[in-house]
């Protein structure tokens, strides 16, 4: 029977069924092939991982008592595990008693650890009325609220924006108590046959007794009970051989409620930092101090000098991004050396700003050709990708048919993780291209990702009459000349290519649209090449981790940038693990993936020892585990044969130098581990993690620190900021703590060398774009409104704690709208349960402050029982805002601007703007 077959084969079956599989893959494709069929389906594969093995116990003990049809998938690893059948759950049910006390108790009798924020299973945390609680069973963690001792909200949240998307009105959870008893495999078919008919097939016999050989080479002391085990199931089984057979991976489209981010913030700042206020220069973040109830930053300065400043003014401040990654040195409170340095630098500054202006007015005035909107085709194509976009991925997609739709020179960048979907951008685009009767260029920076890509091309557009070609140094003499000729005619619509691409010999017929993949890995003649054809062609491009000068370039809006930050569904996070450099650590690091039927990619960037480091493994590991190695400087067709053998499965473990770090794809390599990390920049290290974790399987990555040798500042930074990166989404900001370590390069030479190593990046950027507003015309100067109101308002560390206060208050600073105010309420409510007065008086504290802006009030201050307005004269008329106001307890005053009145704040505010759009229309 071929494996396609066996899925069907397993619906049809009247009676329940066990069905023992030769292979973890094979397992997934009947699980994906059955589970829309039948309900009732449980997978015991796959479990090494503590709380995938849990998960999944859990779903047996709930189909275990059920009188209907259940189909067991079971690998020899599921064989061999034993299970229990009698756990405890705990059941939370809304409106029942439970008090908080009691449930905590539960939680950490039963193994439950607590932290501030849940972020994996096994972990619960408390913030006032609230308790989240991430169970061994279910997909995402529950968030459950009180009121007193009765249970009054349940919902699933996300783990990556810790916000709530599905109310409940009851859950199990599942106890993890060490006291349960525990039956093996044997035990466990004759409690399934006790209520059911229970047919036992055993899928290629062969393959499995030599898996069990290889178990039981790793666990000697269990094998009697293995061997045991194994043939008094045999002897119950009934044989059934599979083959492999095409159309087994088909793609199933799958919703994607999975959005969001990592909930990190590599920009945050925390105690210690060196931050930088606009007046005051660099100073030391002491943390958040309580001043006569309101909260204030400490900032320390040279001298033992300290600055507390109020809340509202954290968008002075920004985290200081040395360029040169020298220690910076503190100003002095009490002089103007700060303020004198910055009017200098502001003048270099507007000299530039002035240059990025004409930059962009000449872009803007590069018109190239308009593309025309989508076709009927192009919506036929789209519905055929067998996944559902994720919401930046679609973001991205708009952005680009924005650009080629208008009529000015695209030069877009998309950045994104590896395996975001940046291909399928591009793929959309070059379509887009084609329909209009324009030729298109896609080149990347080695053979092996322009195959990849030539290939991904192939199966999107095999339903169109799309001719693609692929054009590099292992195409032969004759084949170039002639791929080159069809070009010149006309008759290839799509190119894909290396450098080889970017040769003079290249004509184009009626070239319409570049993309670039990795552009940084180019070196600068070929990047001066794709400079010149930006002038007249669209230019699209890809990348994962951007270099600083690409930052920049987006940053200051030369060019444009789209982020996909978005994971996609199904996508589970990549665990990094720092192990020493020792035989035993590595060994058990690769055996965790051979066990798990997985590949391994292991990095050693030294060419010239990397057959020593071949033979080192293969002494550590048992001999049936094949290993074999690429670099850089052998054939480009050898490394293609053996990438060929290693997706294949030929190989176990790949042995590669940093080629791999682009364009290598194989969704059973779950494994990588890197030496020589004091050799790598924080982005490859980023990129070559990526080559992992790509399908549904959790990924692993390996440091392998040099125990002997001594890690330098900027070693030790990377390896911080490798811990603090989000699992998801990271390649952006990691790029830009890369340019904190590594230096935030320049933009054009060394003129503005002077401005990063005094402002620091962030307040550099940040200046820099105000010059560039305010010589465009479109800067807007920030209008404050000074609020007195005798209020403590402010967030208290009882309500939200360490580091996330900060994070809070940068947020309601940043707030722009009532909108987002309204938002940022209902996620503190959500995640920290009931809004204390002191957070109430803050979030109508900040209400004020944005209608005030709008209506240009300069002070609003409490006076007795009284409320004093005082408007600003450069933008009020007073005669008007009198014949707006007519209020009988209110009086004015020409002296102070002020209009004094005893109404409730936002009850005025709210009425003077609606009277004022009122008299608008009129």
């Amino acid at each position: 029977m071929f494996r396609k077959d066996i899925s069907q084969f397993l619906i049809d079956k009247k009676n329940s069924v066990v069905y023992i599989a030769s292979s973890n893959k094979n397992i997934d494709i009947y699980f994906d092939n059955i589970k829309d069929e039948e309900k009732n389906i449980v997978k015991l594969s796959d479990l090494q991982d503590e709380e995938e093995y849990y998960k999944v116990n859990y779903e047996l003990l709930e189909k275990i008592n059920l009188t209907e049809k259940i189909i067991i998938l079971t690998s020899l690893e599921g064989l061999l595990m034993h299970y229990s059948l009698d756990e405890e759950t705990l059941n939370l049910k809304l409106g029942t008693t439970l008090s908080r006390k009691n449930l905590i108790e539960i939680l950490e009798r039963n193994g439950y650890k607590k932290n501030y924020l849940v972020q994996k299973r096994l972990e619960f945390s408390i913030r006032g009325d609230i308790i989240d609680i991430f169970p061994l069973n279910g997909e995402n963690p529950i968030r459950v609220e009180f009121f007193g001792d009765e249970i009054d909200r349940i919902t699933h949240f996300l783990i990556s924006d810790q916000k709530s998307f599905e109310k409940i009105s009851s859950i199990n959870i599942y106890m993890n108590r060490d006291n349960s008893q525990k039956l093996d495999f044997l035990q466990l078919l004759n409690k399934l046959e006790e209520n059911r008919k229970l047919d036992i097939f055993l899928e290629n016999s062969e393959v499995i007794q030599y898996k069990l050989e290889e178990t039981i080479l790793r666990e000697r002391a269990r094998e009697n009970e293995f061997r045991k085990l194994y043939d008094e199931i045999e002897k119950k089984s009934q044989k059934i051989e599979v083959l492999k057979s095409e159309g087994d991976n088909q793609k199933v489209k799958v919703s994607n409620k999975k959005d969001g981010v990592k909930y990190e913030n590599l920009s945050q700042i925390r105690e210690g930092d060196y931050i930088i206020h606009a007046n005051y220069g660099v100073g030391i973040y002491l943390g958040i101090q309580d001043i006569n109830g309101k909260d204030h930053l400490a900032i320390r300065y040279a001298d033992e000098d300290k600055l507390f400043v109020p809340i509202e003014g954290l968008n002075k401040i920004e985290r200081f991004v040395v360029s040169s990654g020298k220690t910076p040195e503190l100003y002095n409170l009490g002089r103007k050396g700060f303020k004198k340095r910055r009017e200098k630098l502001e003048e270099d500054m507007l000299k530039f700003a002035k240059e990025i202006v004409e930059i962009q007015a000449r872009r803007a005035l590069n018109t190239g050709y308009r593309f025309s909107g989508d076709t009927v085709w192009q919506e036929e194509f789209e519905e055929k990708f067998p996944y559902i976009e994720t919401r930046d991925q679609k973001n991205a997609i708009e952005d680009v048919k924005r650009d080629m739709e208008s009529s000015r020179v695209m030069d877009r960048i998309v950045c994104g993780d590896v395996g975001y979907g940046k291909t399928e951008v591009a793929i959309r685009a070059t379509f887009k291209s084609v329909m209009d009767g324009k030729q298109v260029l896609i080149v990347a920076p080695t053979t092996v990702l322009a195959q990849q890509h030539y290939e991904r091309f192939v199966e999107r557009y095999k339903d169109y009459p799309i001719t693609l070609e692929l054009l590099s140094r292992l195409n032969s003499d004759k084949e170039q000349k002639e791929i080159v000729k069809k070009i010149d005619s006309g008759s290839i619509d799509v190119i894909i290519g290396t450098h080889r691409v970017l040769s003079g010999d290249l004509k184009f017929k009626n070239l319409g649209l570049v993309i670039v993949d990795e552009e940084q890995k180019f070196g600068v003649k070929d990047k001066e090449k794709l400079k010149k054809m930006k002038t007249n062609v669209d230019m699209l491009t890809l990348t994962a981790t951007p270099i600083p000068r690409t930052l920049n370039y987006a940053l200051l809006g030369i060019r444009d940038i789209s982020v996909i930050e978005t994971a996609p569904e199904g996508r589970v996070p990549v665990e990094t693990i720092f192990i020493n450099d020792n035989k035993k650590e590595i060994r058990e690091a690769i055996m965790k993936e051979i066990a798990r039927e997985g590949q391994v990619f292991y990095i050693f960037n030294r060419v010239k020892r990397i057959e020593d480091k071949l033979n080192e493994l293969k002494k550590v590991l048992p001999k049936f585990i094949s290993i074999d190695y690429i670099h850089g400087k052998m054939s480009p067709k050898n490394i293609k044969e053996k990438l060929r053998s290693f997706q294949d499965g030929d190989i176990d473990i790949l042995l590669s130098t940093t080629i791999i770090e682009n364009g290598i794809d194989i969704e059973n390599a779950n494994t990588i581990l890197i030496e020589g990390l004091d050799k790598l920049g924080l982005s490859q290290v980023y990129q070559l993690r990526g080559r992992v974790g790509r399908g549904k399987r959790k990924g692993y990555c390996y440091l392998i620190l040099d125990k002997d040798k001594k890690l330098g500042k900027k070693a030790s930074e990377r390896n911080e900021s490798l811990k603090e990166i989000g699992e998801f989404g990271g390649g952006f900001k990691l790029s830009l703590e890369d340019m904190r370590i590594r230096g935030a390069g320049e933009i054009l030479g060394d003129k503005q060398h002077g401005a990063l190593e005094t402002f620091g990046y962030n307040l550099y950027t940040k200046l820099l774009q105000e010059e560039v507003s305010r010589i465009k015309g479109d800067y807007i100067e920030d209008f404050e409104t000074k609020i007195s109101l005798n209020e403590e308002a402010y967030l208290p560390k009882t309500y939200i704690e360490g580091d996330e206060r900060l994070i809070i208050y940068r947020r309601l600073v940043d707030i722009k709208s009532l909108d987002e105010l309204k938002n940022i309420q209902i996620e503190l409510k959500d995640r920290f349960g009931d809004i204390p007065k002191e957070v109430l008086n803050l979030l109508k504290y900040l209400e004020i402050k944005i209608l005030a802006k709008e209506l240009k009030i300069k002070e609003i201050q409490k006076i007795g029982e009284e409320i004093l307005y005082k408007f600003d004269n450069s933008f009020v008329n007073f005669e008007k805002l009198m014949k707006i106001i007519e209020l009988k307890e209110a009086r004015y005053s020409q002296k102070d601007s002020g209009l004094y009145s005893n109404k409730n704040i936002l009850e005025f505010l709210y009425w003077y703007k609606g009277e004022e759009e009122k008299n608008e229309k009129i």
